[in-house]
């Protein structure tokens, strides 16, 4: 991801807040819950740049295939963050 000068932030409505862009950083969601269905929380926009350029590229992952990988649980678990993230943040 580059970084503009000035905007370019995505925005999730619902969960009122937003991430700005940084240089050489990416951005992860998981826009499903652990049962399939989908996750309205994780509607985003982009804004519009206003000084600079802003290049992003998408990678697009499907559950199909995942079900082994990602178990599904029907209840959320508050400890997991992400897949196999090591970080305490």
């Amino acid at each position: 991801m580059s970084q503009p000068e000035k905007g370019g932030a995505t925005v999730y409505t619902d969960l009122e807040t937003g991430v700005f862009p940084q240089l050489h950083n990416a951005l992860f969601w998981y826009n499903l819950k652990r049962d399939g269905e989908g996750d309205v929380r994780t509607r985003h926009a982009a804004c519009p740049v206003l000084t600079g350029v802003k290049w992003v590229s998408n990678k697009w992952i499907h559950e199909r295939g995942q079900e082994f990988r990602r178990p599904c649980g029907l209840t959320p678990d508050v400890e997991e963050r992400f897949v196999g993230d090591l970080s305490p943040f």
